[in-house]
């Protein structure tokens, strides 16, 4: 796709590694040296200047706002999610959300299971006290030896079965429907009506889950009932996809012997939560995908997905 008007609005007033930054313009006018640039500051600037602009990338897009474009031609956001930019009603505006994050989050989820398998937390804990309890650490069981299953396992899934497997892990992905070929990082796939079958067998389960009315509460009482006695779940997903209160449960009474959680059904999480003071539980602030580079990462993939438009 060539393109000579580029309107750009990335500025996210939560996290600074969301917004863009001035190595970002220098690495667009690199690549296209003809194209006029506009960095809007904010709403009102990012409108008045939307008229002219054939390509835009953005964190924020309403249905109203393509008819404000005529000469528009793609709206690209990082988001992975559909959560704030929509698509267009009409279908004349090509819309593409990220998939870059997986890099970043598989990153995460590692460091989460690896602070259960090698009891970090524990050690931070002995570390205060003076205590040298090596003899605890006979407990550690190694990844190589462990079966993971990640549920909603699309590209984000597939990039962090890549590093699970890289440590020797056994893979198994759950989504709605099975493809003919299977990714070599990933030894089986099921569909989600078949999971009950799986979760006794997982001794880590990753929910990948959107955050859509078909996903609300798909997670049961039930679903947690069936998982191994002293599994491990992870959410870096959406929190809408269990209750809470069953998750609870799960920790405090099995199968569940701990969980990493970066997405809550309510966020920030509330500080009355029973979740902060359970001893079994990792929290993350919806951070999984954080990272310095993220942007550098959804431009380098704008650039690509460009070229081959």
């Amino acid at each position: 796709m060539n393109i000579t008007n580029l309107l750009i609005n990335l500025q996210n007033k939560s996290v600074a590694a969301f917004s863009g930054a001035e190595r970002h313009i220098r690495y667009i006018q690199e690549a296209l040296p003809g194209c006029t640039i506009t960095v809007a500051e904010g709403k009102t600037e990012f409108l008045e200047k939307l008229p002219a602009a054939e390509v835009a990338l953005v964190w924020s897009f309403k249905p109203e706002w393509y008819a404000l474009a005529p000469k528009l031609k793609a709206v690209f956001t990082p988001a992975a999610g559909h959560d704030w930019v929509a698509e267009d009603p009409t279908g004349r505006v090509q819309t593409f959300y990220g998939s870059f994050h997986g890099r970043i989050m598989r990153e995460s989820l590692l460091s989460m299971m690896l602070y259960f398998n090698r009891r970090i937390g524990a050690s931070v804990e002995d570390q205060k006290q003076s205590v040298w309890g090596r003899d605890d650490y006979s407990s550690c069981v190694g990844l190589f030896s462990q079966q993971v299953l990640i549920i909603g396992c699309g590209a984000l899934g597939t990039s962090m079965a890549e590093l699970l497997k890289a440590f020797g892990a056994r893979v198994t992905g759950v989504r709605r429907t099975v493809p003919d070929e299977l990714p070599p990082c990933i030894d089986s796939m099921t569909t989600f009506d078949r999971l009950e079958e799986e979760l006794p067998h997982a001794d880590h389960l990753v929910l990948l889950l959107p955050g859509e009315k078909e996903t609300d509460g798909i997670f049961t009482a039930q679903h947690f009932a069936a998982m191994k006695p002293g599994a491990f779940l992870y959410n870096l997903g959406r929190g809408n996809c269990y209750q809470e209160q069953d998750l609870l449960t799960a920790l405090t009474q099995g199968p569940l012997a701990g969980a990493g959680l970066d997405v809550f059904a309510h966020e920030p999480l509330a500080s009355a939560s029973p979740l902060w003071k359970q001893r079994n539980v990792l929290i993350t602030p919806h951070s999984s995908a954080v990272s310095w580079e993220y942007i550098d990462l959804f431009i380098q993939e704008w650039l690509e997905r460009l070229r081959e438009l």
